[in-house]
């Protein structure tokens, strides 16, 4: 793939996907959600996803065959994320109690619980998981794959061991960092949260080679994550 294409396509991305959510200063619940309607928001970041992620899965040259070792590692390395997922979000949950809730945080926590309705509560939950799940797979697709992909491969050509490293650390903290800033509408609890779930992640769709384990882990870290905003509410 030559390096102008790349470049061009780094730039929108970065431009009109990376760099809008660091700069948003509250989140807005869809105004669907909050009247208990399905929601077809998850639609064009569906559509999104699907387009990059295709370009890589083209160029990855990977066997199409999977081996039952293949699906063991996938297994393994989807349950040791989850797994590190709930650690740092019960790290996380232990430092709000001992520092207190930013503001931030209680404010979306509360505009989210705000807008559950009872009725007819099923749907409500359904159009979340729908719009979460499909999310999951823009983010996992975005921050763990191809920003730090299309990254490597503009910097392709270093020569020499240590500017190989330079690279790799200047990626890999790059893919964290703007991922982690994305959620600073949601107080710097939110933004540290979202600095080692994005480590754990990306470590994860490294050694499966693929977004969708990592799509699946963060579904469900998501899910978990709202019953626990819900529970007051919920009952």
């Amino acid at each position: 793939m030559k390096k102008k294409y790349l470049l061009l396509e780094f730039a929108i991305v970065f431009i009109f996907l990376l760099l809008p959510p660091v700069f948003v200063s509250k989140a807005e619940i869809p105004p669907s959600l909050r009247k208990g309607a399905f929601s077809f928001a998850f639609l064009p970041q569906l559509f999104i996803a699907i387009l990059l992620n295709f370009q890589w899965r083209k160029k990855a040259a990977l066997s199409k065959k999977k081996s039952f070792e293949k699906h063991i590692s996938i297994l393994k390395w989807g349950t040791i994320t989850f797994g590190c997922l709930m650690l740092i979000f019960a790290l996380i949950l232990a430092l709000q109690m001992i520092f207190g809730t930013s503001s931030a945080s209680a404010d979306f926590s509360s505009s989210l619980s705000s807008s559950f309705v009872f009725e007819p509560r099923l749907l409500f939950f359904l159009s979340l998981a729908v719009n979460f799940l499909a999310g999951a797979f823009f983010e996992e697709v975005l921050y763990r794959e191809f920003f730090p992909k299309t990254l490597y491969a503009l910097l392709d050509g270093v020569s020499s061991d240590k500017m190989k490293l330079a690279v790799s650390v200047f990626v890999e903290a790059s893919a964290v960092l703007i991922f982690a800033a994305a959620h600073r509408y949601m107080g710097i609890f939110a933004v540290a949260n979202a600095a080692l779930c994005a480590i754990a992640l990306r470590n994860c769709y490294v050694k499966t080679g693929s977004v969708y384990t990592g799509t699946v882990v963060h579904f469900f870290y998501n899910m978990i994550s709202l019953f626990f905003v819900l529970r007051p509410v919920i009952g």
